[in-house]
């Protein structure tokens, strides 16, 4: 063989060579890179969150006792105040008018009660007239039972027998008329002393109008001697509306509120979708714009009537106590709340992004030895915004794709990162 042959067979053996090794290399580095992770059993807590704001865990409002106006204001909106502290007068004119009014009226009652009491028949009386009514029947039972037995014998007597009996004969028919008037007479006078008994009716009367006005007496006093509207407890004074000398009161209308700053809560609403799964005593943590650091507390209180957000979203209020600590809060800071609607101490989970869904299907790909992934279906339970909880289909210690997945193919071989 000439040279000028050795050296072409030579050039195009080694090209040969070296296109070959170019395609392994390329093979080898055209290998889709992915993200894995391990499975592995952990605690898995799973939250609602919400944004909301602080309200008054503890507050009272200051009513007056009847209605009136204000005669003078003796703190200012946001003032610290002490318990039993004098926070406003009421003007005192018409409760002295009322007090006045109900003595008036209560001593008007006790004199109609004396006059109805004056009035009415004693029992004596009324027990002697009913004896002289029994005395006047059995009079006139009497006379008539004598009359008409001796005018039986005077109708029986021969003509001169009966001149003899006829002057007994008036007497008895007299007596009998003088029985039957004193019975009507007996009559007569029950009578006048039962209608006068009417008048205990007329007394009750009287006696519950005394004592009706000598509750309103008290009253009035009462209303007059609390003018003085105080704080029920230490804390901060909140105005509402218009809380000035002249301003009108009402009663069942707060004329301002104390609130107590050292028990705040925290109102969350809670959007429709995720309602179902909060309950009171699940542990919660609080994040107010106004502090780094969070608060931890638990829901107290879950309401069961929706509010329409101004957007049209459908919210509700869930109340989450706090503990403050050192941190001074005021009502109406805003933030949010994670609340822990469920907690699986042990559940076996994988990084969110690794589960693929098709429609119902769940799907992983585990990454194996030899770098070739393989899909496998699987069951999935819980999940949080990173992390998935794994029913059925693997196992802890497995090596799943997180990055990359979902461009991948089942044996396909792969690169890590």
């Amino acid at each position: 063989m000439k040279r000028k042959t050795l050296i072409a067979t030579g050039i195009t053996a080694a090209v040969v060579l070296a296109l070959g090794g170019g395609y392994a290399w390329s093979a080898a580095n055209n290998r889709p890179v992915v993200g894995v992770a391990e499975t592995a059993t952990a605690p898995l807590s799973v939250t609602v969150s919400a944004s909301g704001s602080l309200v008054a865990a503890h507050s009272a409002g200051v009513y007056p006792p009847a209605a009136g106006t204000l005669g003078s204001v003796k703190v200012h909106d946001g003032q610290t105040v002490k318990a039993g502290q004098t926070l406003a007068v009421m003007a005192k004119g018409t409760l002295k008018l009322a007090v006045a009014q109900a003595k008036a009226a209560h001593s008007a009652a006790l004199a109609q009660q004396e006059a109805v009491a004056n009035g009415v028949p004693g029992a004596i009386e009324r027990s002697a007239a009913n004896a002289t009514l029994s005395a006047a029947r059995s009079q006139v039972s009497t006379a008539n039972k004598n009359y008409a037995a001796y005018r039986a014998d005077y109708r029986a007597a021969t003509s001169a027998e009966r001149h003899d009996m006829l002057p007994t004969l008036r007497t008895l028919r007299t007596a009998k008329a003088t029985a039957n008037a004193a019975l009507k007479a007996a009559q007569a006078s029950l009578a006048t002393l039962s209608a006068a008994g009417r008048v205990s009716m007329a007394r009750t009367a009287a006696a519950q109008s005394v004592t009706a006005t000598a509750k309103a007496l008290a009253m009035a006093e009462d209303n007059l001697s609390g003018a003085e509207l105080t704080a029920p407890f230490a804390g901060t004074v909140t105005f509402s509306g218009t809380v000035e000398k002249g301003a009108g009161l009402t009663p069942g209308v707060p004329v301002l509120t104390v609130v107590d700053p050292t028990r705040m809560a925290f109102e969350a609403q809670v959007n429709e979708s995720d309602i179902a799964g909060v309950e009171t005593s699940q542990a919660a943590t609080v994040s107010l714009d106004a502090f780094s650091d969070s608060f931890t507390g638990k829901v107290i209180r879950v309401q069961a009537s929706p509010v329409t957000s101004s957007t049209g979203t459908i919210t509700f209020p869930v109340r989450v106590s706090i503990t403050a600590g050192e941190s001074r809060l005021f009502q109406g800071m805003s933030g949010s709340a994670d609340i822990e609607v469920e907690s699986i101490p042990d559940a076996l989970v994988v990084p969110v992004e690794a589960v693929l869904a098709s429609g119902d299907a769940r799907t992983v790909f585990v990454l194996g030895a030899d770098e070739v992934v393989h899909a496998r279906p699987v069951t999935v339970g819980a999940s949080t915004d990173t992390s998935t909880q794994v029913l059925s289909g693997l196992s802890a210690g497995d090596r799943v794709v997180t990055t990359g997945a979902s461009a991948l193919s089942d044996g396909q071989r792969v690169r890590t990162n």
